[in-house]
């Protein structure tokens, strides 16, 4: 019997148990997952590679690649986190895998260097500064004149919504500057005009330079003084004009990054003057989107990436056709959230469980009674999730948005000499 093809997963992270399911269920792969030694779901893998807690890239690089080396048929290597695309970059090139160049992911890791390829390509996007976090306070201002508040502040190096601060002011710069310096590895910052207008990302893949979108995904956002996602919905709801438009910059962006190979996030802001871009993630989409596209088109873009990764062949024609008109009904992801603090208890779980659909639907709890929850200014501080489907979007969002309501989260401060473990909500799944 022929050995089954290699599929290597670089770390999972938060909220990726449809690839994990998606996977294991496949009996034409092994899967091998190279995650934190302390992680549950690393014994779901077929083939287990446990990386030390501080995960140094050295060690990571060294277990992946002996993997891939022992491998005797087909083989492909997978990275979700940005922090390991560059890796999983370099183990693609050295074992002749499909996959972006290192050079380009390693590139998109710094999103000054991505805003300098939009604007050279006239790829539409706000006017920006990249800034060093060490300049003096004194030279802030000068640092991002010409430029019009509000602006977005954040480090170039950083995910998840980690140190991206709203000044509205120059009153308000200093504060936006540190806090997003806090953020960065390599000392740099990027400040943005706020562009005015709802937001979307486009779910891509891309083969040979060619992209077709899989679906438009609607996000719900705070938009204050930091940026954190509650909700997204599947499909975005666009019209006709406006979706080619949506399509066509979300293409000139991947092209002008020189990304020509796999599936990416792209998000943008819907201005009164039309899509602006704000960044390119050369990676599938986190948050359950793709279980959102699944959910509405039937589209398994997990298994697409693994396809994609092994050097399938994949049907761009069909997949861009599904993504036109191919959407069945509404899929919608709404967050919980709640005040900081030590959790005491969680309530309405059973009657909220009691209104989904199993097959479709669920409800996810990341945190428990006992844990130290911090004010919400990333995607990490989030306490869990409720995803609902519809006969449309709308449906879809007013569902999920009524039972998510029905969950309370009750915190208090932490009483003298209280010893509560400090985790965030989301640490059992990210690791």
């Amino acid at each position: 019997m022929d050995p089954k093809d290699l599929l290597l997963l670089v770390r999972v992270g938060c909220l990726r148990e449809g690839a994990l399911t998606a996977w294991t269920a496949r009996q034409d792969v092994e899967l091998a997952l190279a995650e934190s030694a302390t992680a549950a779901y690393l014994r779901l893998a077929d083939r287990q590679i446990p990386l030390a807690p501080d995960r140094p890239a050295d060690e990571t690089y060294e277990a992946c690649r002996a993997a891939l080396a022992a491998a005797t048929g087909g083989k492909g290597v997978i990275g979700f986190l940005d922090s390991t695309l560059p890796l999983v970059a370099r183990l693609a090139e050295e074992f002749d895998l499909p996959g972006c160049s290192p050079q380009t992911l390693q590139a998109l890791t710094d999103k000054t260097w991505a805003r300098e390829r939009f604007a050279e390509s006239s790829v539409p996007g706000p006017r920006f500064r990249v800034l060093d976090a060490a300049t003096p306070r004194d030279d802030r201002a000068a640092a991002v004149d010409g430029l019009d508040y509000p602006l977005i502040v954040k480090p170039a190096d950083s995910s998840a919504g980690r140190g991206v601060v709203r000044a509205a002011s120059a009153a308000e710069l200093d504060a936006a500057w540190e806090t997003a310096a806090r953020f960065t590895k390599t000392g740099s910052l990027l400040a943005e005009e706020e562009l005015i207008g709802d937001e979307i990302s486009v779910e891509t893949v891309t083969v040979g330079g060619r992209t077709a979108v899989l679906a438009c995904t609607e996000k719900l956002s705070t938009r204050d003084d930091s940026f954190v996602e509650l909700g997204q919905a599947v499909p975005a709801r666009l019209g006709g004009a406006l979706a080619s438009e949506v399509h066509e910059v979300a293409a000139a962006a991947l092209k002008a990054v020189g990304f020509d190979h796999g599936i990416a996030h792209t998000e943008m802001i819907l201005t009164a003057s039309g899509p602006r871009i704000i960044e390119v993630n050369p990676r599938p989409a986190g948050d359950c989107i793709l279980d959102l596209v699944r959910l509405t088109s039937g589209v398994d873009v997990y298994d697409l990436a693994a396809d994609l990764a092994l050097g399938r062949p994949v049907d761009l024609d069909a997949l861009a056709e599904t993504g036109r008109s191919g959407f069945t009904g509404g899929a919608a992801i709404r967050f919980l959230t709640g005040e900081p603090g030590v959790v005491r208890s969680v309530e309405g779980v059973a009657a909220a469980a009691a209104r989904l659909d199993p097959a479709r639907e669920r409800l996810v709890l990341l945190t428990r009674p006992g844990d130290v929850v911090e004010a919400v200014t990333s995607n990490l501080h989030r306490f869990g999730y409720v995803i609902a489907v519809g006969e449309d979007t709308r449906a879809a969002v007013d569902r999920a948005e009524e039972i998510a309501a029905m969950v309370t989260v009750h915190t208090s401060p932490a009483a003298e000499g209280e010893p509560p473990a400090r985790r965030l909500p989301s640490a059992e799944c990210w690791t």
